[in-house]
């Protein structure tokens, strides 16, 4: 693998396309969400991780409403997890996190990948929830 990766906020960079497009088929396609793209993203820094030209895996960093910072939409290709993709991106979003100011971070986690946000450092917290069918639970970590 030849890694490397670009940060953006905006939707309008051919990069936002490649990002969705990695999302689409991890949430909508594979997952089968009903939804994926939402207003959160025009005001979301997105990370876009490449292996050579090829999208792999995307996610993104924002401030909400609360100014609670958070990561969202982490989506890895099936054929590249497992292989520390996930965590490249991850140390990606935390790093422009605080960059932005961030001195924690939020995230809710699917609960089948809850276990790899805990080995990144992340604690849960609060009680389980459900976005469409998937079972999610709020995790947070120091950065």
């Amino acid at each position: 693998m030849k890694l490397n990766y670009k940060v953006f906020n905006t939707m309008n960079s051919p990069d936002f396309s490649a990002a969705s497009q990695v999302r689409k088929i991890v949430f909508i396609d594979e997952q089968k969400f009903s939804y994926d793209l939402d207003d959160i993203d025009k005001i979301a820094f997105h990370a876009l991780v490449c292996d050579g030209d090829k999208p792999i895996a995307a996610g993104r960093f924002f401030f909400d409403k609360n100014n609670i910072p958070h990561i969202g939409r982490v989506a890895v290709l099936k054929e590249y997890r497992k292989s520390g993709v996930g965590r490249y991106l991850m140390e990606i979003l935390e790093k422009t996190a605080a960059e932005q100011g961030a001195e924690y971070i939020t995230l809710g986690a699917q609960m089948r990948a809850a276990d790899f946000y805990s080995r990144l450092g992340y604690t849960p917290y609060g009680e389980p929830y459900f976005e469409e069918y998937c079972e999610h639970i709020n995790m947070k970590k120091y950065l």
